[in-house]
């Protein structure tokens, strides 16, 4: 049948093309990411129950384990972090996510490195302790930092926003410096809802492949 001359273009009024942005990325690649957050999760709860261990036992063996687990923790959400937001930038054209990322991550960096030079010494008077609660003071201002820009993210998935929003009360919480050990429920809650993200995307990608 011939097609009406007269009648109005036919167009998608949105152009579904998420996945399709991809590049570069690939569905395995995505679940890897998402179980390596998984690791982060539980690996953080093994160390949590390590540290209460070693505090009460006073088990230099058990401490030593914990700084050990604590700094590959450390460098394995560095690496998710940074993945995550190469991530954003592609599923969902985010912006502004730079900055407050890389920040995050030295911010983390550096606080593992005065725990590993300050020890003990953290917890006890004078300017020690005032320079490791002054930086993870300011690694929790600028965790809340990156969860407000990650809120700013348009049409992401909604695991995605509840991940920002854990990741925006647990920089509060950090950021207070009394309150910080709340800050661990938030942040773990966090990257239970990261692992998450990664799966659904994976799982989309490799629908669109199908």
């Amino acid at each position: 049948m011939d097609e009406n001359p007269y009648a109005a273009p036919q167009v998608e009024l949105v152009d579904d093309a998420g996945p399709r942005q991809m590049l570069g990325w690939s569905p395995e690649q995505l679940r890897l990411l998402g179980w390596l957050s998984l690791v982060s999760v539980v690996g953080t709860l093994v160390l949590t129950g390590l540290a209460a261990a070693s505090g009460a036992m006073q088990s230099d063996t058990m401490a030593t384990s914990a700084d050990w687990l604590s700094a590959a923790l450390t460098l394995l959400g560095c690496y998710l972090l940074i993945q995550l937001k190469r991530f954003a930038e592609a599923r969902f054209s985010a912006v502004g996510l730079g900055w407050p990322v890389w920040a995050v991550v030295v911010a983390s960096l550096l606080v593992e490195l005065l725990d590993f030079v300050l020890g003990d010494a953290s917890l006890e008077p004078g300017w020690s302790m005032l320079l490791y609660f002054g930086v993870l003071a300011l690694s929790g201002a600028l965790t809340t930092w990156m969860a407000v820009c990650l809120l700013k993210v348009q049409n992401a998935y909604p695991v995605f926003r509840v991940m920002a929003w854990l990741d925006l009360a647990g920089g509060i919480l950090l950021a207070t410096v009394i309150l910080m050990l709340l800050a661990l429920f938030p942040l773990i809650a966090a990257g239970a809802a990261m692992m998450l993200v990664f799966f659904k995307a994976a799982g989309e990608l490799a629908g669109r492949k199908v």
